[in-house]
């Protein structure tokens, strides 16, 4: 009876420890899966999903040489898509074009060193064709996302980043921080 009890114990345990080790492994993955799709897109330039049912693909890269941080953000600015790296969102998803590139993130992994970038940091913005283009960042501003405004996004192309704010409100539940948001604008350099 008591090898029974150990038996049965070691087995919840090993689940348990399989079980908590799935998320860690499944992030690790799909980064390791989003860099490869990315290195394959900017020689390819074509559209290649990290995973063949997704429903997005890598259309750039932002490189932030102080901070030693790069994201490749991912088209689409979805719950699925944002789980996995930032995204760029439609219509402001074209990071070679004459409108703002948008790209949102989460507060808790992809973005949640922005807090870190400072007036002037200047950030590195790749895309599929190996064009890269630079960025310094003029403006940092905390705004209310329930009133559906920006910043002024003016006409020279900035770089948008947003993410959720604070940074150190996860889980709160205090219903005040669900709808502010941390924004940084860049201008083209």
């Amino acid at each position: 009876m008591k090898k029974i009890i150990n038996i049965s114990l070691l087995i919840i345990g090993s689940s348990l420890c399989l079980h908590a080790s799935w998320l860690p492994i499944k992030g690790w993955l799909s980064e390791q899966l989003i860099s490869y799709s990315w290195h394959q897109t900017t020689i390819s330039q074509q559209k290649i999903k990290p995973w063949p049912w997704a429903d997005t693909y890598p259309i750039a890269k932002i490189s932030f040489e102080r901070l030693n941080k790069k994201v490749v953000v991912l088209n689409g600015g979805d719950p699925t898509t944002l789980a996995f790296s930032a995204g760029a969102i439609a219509p402001f998803n074209q990071a070679s074009g004459t409108q703002p590139f948008v790209v949102a993130g989460h507060r808790d992994s992809h973005f949640s060193f922005l807090n870190e970038v400072l007036m002037n940091d200047i950030i590195s913005l790749a895309d599929k064709y190996g064009q890269n283009q630079l960025y310094q960042v003029e403006a940092i501003d905390i705004v209310d996302a329930s009133t559906g405004k920006l910043p002024m996004l003016a006409e020279d192309s900035p770089l948008v980043l947003i993410t959720c704010y604070p940074f150190e409100a996860l889980g709160s539940g205090s219903g005040t921080d669900k709808n502010e948001r941390y924004v940084i604008t860049a201008k083209r350099l």
